[in-house]
């Protein structure tokens, strides 16, 4: 039944074109983002989902703890992104509490759902409000800081796609005009703390790596895209016939970490068996790379007793009519 949880604290969101699956009881992610015409489930799914993550044992390491409880599909990363770090005094860990924490339901209908959640290792409140209208799904996020003092906070969305909708067809598009490798964890294929014109990258041998197009060949790739004229991006699927847009604000979210695990990490966690393409709306670029040093800053900074908030939009539409690819002779 659409509109209620059910006893792992999903909820099933539903429309006549979506579904939309969102995980009250685990960082208000949302799991499963479904086209109800033909059935296809855009997310990704982690391979060792177990689906009910309090049975699992701590370990005391971060990344270990909050991977173990990853399903795949699309959470919030706050008040940290990325490996642990200590600010104002406290250890944050790997990707920050908020997806790994339960929030509390404040209003819940057949298509909508409103959840909030105050964190401790930094003093923020989160809202999340999700809720389908027509062929799309609007995400509004209020970030607060309830304290007298200014906060520096990470602010990354974490959306994954994955098989049946992703796979070597797919092209990627989107409004910026700079990708920025990584400068410690670039991927198997890219040079480190290169700064590059999208939707080209400077590959580990110099040459040019389009990442337009998603390959048959394994390859990770990580890294950041920014200098936005509008914050967009599209995957486009022919296999599927599906294409989603994800519309969000240029000024919250200046940039958008760009990654891709193709059956290419050996070893923990992923032991060859991911195959996920990501675009992060960010507040700040990833890592402390140099190049990306250089790049126009984020809004990691909370004055106090202020607040942000986000808007996102993802829609559906037939991939052959979407209209949604951009034209231009730079690209070829």
């Amino acid at each position: 039944m659409s509109g209620a949880l059910d006893r792992s604290g999903m909820v099933l969101l539903r429309s006549d074109a979506l579904e939309v699956h969102v995980w009250a009881d685990k960082g208000a992610d949302i799991c499963a983002l479904i086209d109800r015409r033909s059935g296809v489930d855009l997310m990704w799914k982690t391979p060792w989902s177990v689906g009910e993550p309090s049975g699992i044992p701590w370990t005391g390491d971060s990344q270990v703890d909050w991977l173990a409880r990853y399903p795949g599909g699309w959470q919030q990363l706050v008040p940290n992104a990325g490996p642990g770090r200590v600010a104002a005094g406290v250890r944050q860990g790997y990707h920050g509490e908020a997806a790994i924490r339960p929030w509390r339901v404040l209003d819940l209908g057949p298509d909508r759902i409103v959840l909030s959640v105050d964190l401790f290792t930094a003093p923020v409140r989160l809202t999340r409000s999700v809720r389908i209208d027509g062929d799309s799904v609007v995400i509004d996020d209020e970030l607060v800081n309830r304290s007298d003092e200014s906060l520096d906070v990470r602010w990354v969305q974490h959306p994954g796609f994955g098989p049946p909708f992703v796979d070597e067809h797919c092209v990627i598009e989107t409004g910026a005009a700079t990708f920025v490798s990584d400068a410690e964890a670039p991927g198997s294929i890219l040079a480190a703390d290169q700064v590059s014109d999208w939707p080209f990258a400077v590959g580990a041998d110099g040459a040019r790596v389009d990442l337009r197009t998603v390959p048959p060949d394994r390859r990770s790739v990580f890294g950041a895209l920014t200098d936005f004229e509008a914050g967009w991006f599209s995957i486009t699927s022919p296999t599927t016939g599906l294409s989603l847009r994800m519309e969000w604000d240029a000024d919250v979210f200046p940039h958008a970490w760009f990654w891709q695990e193709l059956h290419a990490t050996e070893g923990f966690p992923w032991f060859g068996r991911a195959y996920v393409v990501a675009v992060e709306p960010a507040n700040v670029l990833p890592g402390k790379g140099c190049v990306g040093n250089r790049i126009r800053g984020g809004r990691d900074s909370f004055e106090p007793r202020t607040s942000r908030v986000s808007r996102i939009t993802v829609r559906l539409a037939d991939g052959a009519h979407s209209g949604w690819r951009r034209r231009t002779q730079r690209f070829g």
